[in-house]
């Protein structure tokens, strides 16, 4: 008894690319990097981290900063404002 798969689409096959590419395809920036990258103080990127507003990864080379998550963030604070 054998089993058959139907063939997947092309279509498929570049949907499921790109959605991992979105998760995958990001920086990983030091607190320099995302204070430059924010236009905010890098104290100001600390408090977002102590309040849990962004998340911070120990990694070997230091702690980093997600940009994509710093992105949301900061895009999240400019629909909030006046």
């Amino acid at each position: 008894m054998t089993c058959r798969r139907e063939p997947r689409q092309a279509e498929d096959h570049d949907r499921n690319a790109e959605t991992a590419a979105k998760r995958i395809c990001h920086r990983l920036f030091t607190f320099e990097q995302a204070s430059d990258f924010a236009d905010e103080p890098i104290q100001q990127i600390w408090r977002w981290i102590i309040t849990r507003q962004l998340q911070a990864y120990r990694l070997t080379g230091g702690d980093r900063i997600d940009e994509l998550e710093l992105a949301e963030l900061l895009s999240t604070r400019q629909s909030n404002q006046p």
